[in-house]
This record gives C-alpha cells, sequence and structure tokens, in this order.
C-alpha cells in the first residue's frame, strides 16, 4: 500500500470520475464505492485500475479482508482520514474506493443473449439500478440505455448491488425508434411497456429472443416507439393504484420471461 496526499492530483481526477459523466465516458472507467461493491467486481472479474483507502478504515474486517485481495490485482493507495468523504456523492464514504474499466460492449444479438432489457429516458438513478439488477436476475445478457441517467454513476452503480458488472451495457445516441428498428433487424421480438391499453403482459408469448422497452418515470415511452414494436403490454391491477413505478414495472415483465421460459423448458438452468 502507498500512502497519498489529499492534495494530490489523483484525488482531483477521482473526484472528477465520481461525479462527472463525461469524464466517465472519456476514461471508459467508473468509481466503485465500498467493499462490499468491491468485492463483486474482484468476483466477477471487472478491471480494476486504482484503489483507494482511508487510512482510519484499514483496521476494520471487511476493508482488510477486501484490501488483501486488491493488492493481487493493484497496488492500493492509503489517503488521509476523511478525504473519500469529499469524493464520492454519499456524505459519508465507506472506507475504499475503487476504480473500475469499461470494456466496449457490442450490440446485442440473440446468439449471444436471448433477453435484453432497453431503459428509454429513464432519469431516477435507483430505478436505472434496480433494472440492470433485475434484468440481470432475469437472464438479461444486455441492458440498451437510450437517454437518460448515466449507468455508470455512482448512484446507480449503488442501486445495482454489483449488477452491472455481470451484464454489457450499451449507452447508444440512437433514439429510441431507432433502438428498436435495430434490435427488431437484429431478430428481437421488441415488447413495449404501456401504461394501458395493451395485452396482459401474462398473455403474450416472451419465450423467444425477447428486447423489454422500459420508458420514463413520468411521461413513459415516447408513442412513436410503442407504434414499432412488435407487441405491447400492461399490467393489470386490481386496485385503484393508477401505474406502477418504473422499476417494479420491468422488473414484473423481465420476470415473466423467466417464468415462461421455465415453464416451457423445465430443464434450462
Amino acid at each position: 500500500m502507498r500512502p497519498l496526499s489529499a492534495r494530490n492530483p489523483r484525488i482531483t481526477r477521482l473526484a472528477k470520475l465520481a461525479r462527472r459523466r463525461e469524464e466517465r465516458a472519456e476514461q471508459r472507467a467508473f468509481v466503485v464505492e465500498g467493499p462490499l461493491l468491491a468485492g463483486v467486481a474482484l468476483d466477477a472479474g471487472a478491471p480494476i485500475l486504482d484503489a483507494y483507502l482511508d487510512e482510519a478504515a484499514l483496521d476494520r474486517p471487511e476493508i482488510a479482508a477486501v484490501a488483501a485481495r486488491l493488492e493481487e490485482v493493484v497496488e492500493p493507495w492509503v489517503v488521509p482520514a476523511g478525504t473519500l468523504d469529499r469524493v464520492g456523492d454519499a456524505v459519508t464514504s465507506q472506507g475504499l474506493v475503487a476504480v473500475c474499466g469499461r470494456a466496449e460492449p457490442v450490440w446485442p444479438h440473440p446468439s449471444a443473449t436471448d433477453l435484453v432489457l432497453v431503459l428509454v429516458d429513464v432519469a431516477d438513478p435507483g430505478n436505472a439500478g434496480t433494472l440492470v439488477r433485475s434484468a440481470v436476475a432475469a437472464g438479461a445478457g444486455t441492458v440498451v440505455v437510450a437517454g437518460g441517467v448515466d449507468p455508470t454513476s455512482p448512484k446507480v452503480v449503488r442501486s445495482s448491488a454489483g449488477a452491472l458488472f455481470g451484464v454489457d451495457v450499451v449507452v447508444t445516441d440512437l433514439g429510441p425508434v431507432e433502438v428498436v428498428d435495430r434490435l427488431d433487424a437484429s431478430g428481437y421480438a421488441v415488447v413495449a411497456t404501456v401504461v394501458d391499453g395493451a395485452s396482459p403482459y401474462d398473455a403474450v408469448d416472451l419465450t423467444g429472443p425477447v428486447a423489454v422497452v422500459v420508458g420514463n418515470e413520468a411521461h413513459g415511452l415516447p408513442a412513436a416507439v410503442a407504434e414499432v414494436a412488435q407487441r405491447a403490454v400492461s399490467i393489470p391491477m386490481a386496485g385503484p393504484t393508477e401505474s406502477l413505478n418504473a422499476a417494479m414495472a420491468g422488473t414484473i415483465v423481465c420476470f415473466e420471461v423467466l417464468r415462461q421460459r421455465r415453464a416451457a423448458r423445465p430443464d434450462r438452468p
């Protein structure tokens, strides 16, 4: 481990990486906060580029355990107590910050993954992270992000609970209609999630290669997206609630995909 001054330019660069989307895009890297997520990153074989430890946290068992693993990959920096509190967006750091590199993801194809989640202008980091986590749990191999929150922001990374390390995340400049067209051309049945007026989500065949599209929390999907998608689904509700949270709705549909596939192929892992 190497000592590092709080005034070192590395700390300034680390803070920029945590707070600025353009910095993360330029460096092809993002920040992972805390020993739990750093451990998940190590388990997933994510490329760890750098690591920083709060000197006041070195004697904490969870920090010491992950620090020992990090030392097999990269020599961590030890910074003065409280330095990391000023780096991330959390009020108090967890005593450890790692920097992970981002591989350039490839556009999804059914031969590689038969479930894709598409986020169209999803704005809330908590929703985005939860959707990524749910998609990975349901078997998705790729998440396509068309507008909205940066999927590598610290809040999204935290709310995904490390699921970002187990999925390709494609951030595209294509408009949502173009995304649907490209996925359709690649061989996916594109399923748009809408509030009402569509087929019940559990009455549509989702056993083939599927791309589930979830829209903005306040405005939903643009009408043009639902029009070009092969299918549109809604979630019937018995109570007076007008609609579900975007993360909840996307989770329900993703797990309906998994349910149908398990029913169709009970021998499938």
